[in-house]
């Protein structure tokens, strides 16, 4: 019964991996083998640099390694949502700076939480040996979710580069419209606040998109104890069901109060893997820490420049 909730209902929780905690200490460019198409920390990128402008990059890949309780679990989940189009995270190329002595002198994002054209079902299970069972025509940015990212090159390193400060991110699930996360009381309603988010990643040497990126976060723990999370992907309704008094830790009759009776609490099940607080956001605030690594690949043709609720072609 365990396994089976925490698989419908943890789905979100890689949505926290675009935040990083500004108390950690970044490890140096990894010794990790990448593909023979991609650059290395000692390769020059070979971009075409009139086709990077406006180039989105969608995630296509989720692995976490922090904190490892959950990681065999949740890296399975996260990956086969992304798959199936469920998870969508754009890094949407707006400005390059040419370098000299790397590719580029700088790169600047939108990065943000997106949808997908047409609307499929939230949740389904990918056919063996495809690439996904749902058709998607294009993706798209959430209208007023995605914030800015500049990065740099990383100590040098022609390939990789490495965001220049931290940000925020409001990370929103699903369709503005059909959200797959209920958490009306924080803002903007029903979105994962994600906070000082820091990322790190190798480009290909062709551009064409990037690997070993490394990502980490914290989301402050009174935001996750306001975040109630659904058993089945996409099958519950908003329908909050008054509970009269409870005390203020008891985040399941909460979560009952304001979303239904099908609605799980976030922070009651990160806290019942026995997780405590391990990061600071840049407010003070105690949160958990996450950490991991990304792919990512460009989709230029399958990319609506026009933001939107729920990605609809317009």
């Amino acid at each position: 019964m365990l396994p089976s909730l925490l698989r419908h209902a943890l789905w979100c929780v890689p949505l926290l991996l675009v935040a990083a905690c500004y108390t950690i200490e970044e490890p140096p460019c990894p010794p990790i083998v990448i593909p023979e198409n991609t650059g290395e920390c000692s390769d020059f990128c070979e971009c075409d640099y009139d086709n990077f402008a406006d180039t989105p990059f969608r995630l296509t890949r989720l692995e976490i390694d922090e904190p490892e309780e959950l990681a065999s679990l949740l890296n399975v989940i996260w990956n086969t949502d992304i798959l199936n189009n469920v998870v969508n995270v754009v890094f949407l190329v707006t400005d390059f700076v040419p370098g000299t002595a790397a590719a580029f002198d700088s790169i600047t994002f939108e990065v943000g939480p997106g949808w997908r054209y047409p609307n499929a079902p939230l949740a389904i299970p990918p056919d063996e040996g495809q690439p996904s069972p749902s058709v998607v025509d294009s993706y798209c940015m959430l209208e007023g979710m995605s914030v800015e990212m500049k990065a740099k090159p990383y100590h040098g390193n022609q390939c990789v580069f490495k965001s220049v400060e931290a940000a925020s991110l409001n990370f929103h699930t699903g369709p503005l419209d059909k959200p797959i996360v209920c958490a009306p009381e924080l803002t903007p309603a029903n979105s994962i606040p994600i906070k000082g988010m820091k990322t790190r990643f190798g480009l290909h040497e062709d551009c064409s998109g990037f690997s070993d990126g490394h990502l980490e976060g914290c989301i402050a723990v009174k935001d996750a104890n306001k975040i109630c999370m659904c058993l089945v992907t996409g099958s519950c309704a908003f329908e909050p069901v008054e509970m009269g008094d409870y005390e203020e830790d008891d985040l399941s009759s909460y979560c009952k109060d304001v979303c239904g009776f099908k609605w799980i609490s976030f922070g009651q099940s990160v806290k019942a893997f026995g997780l405590t607080p391990t990061c600071l956001t840049q407010d003070g605030d105690e949160g958990y820490r996450i950490q991991g690594f990304i792919d990512a690949q460009a989709v230029p043709d399958k990319f609506n420049p026009v933001p939107s609720s729920d990605c609809a072609e317009q």
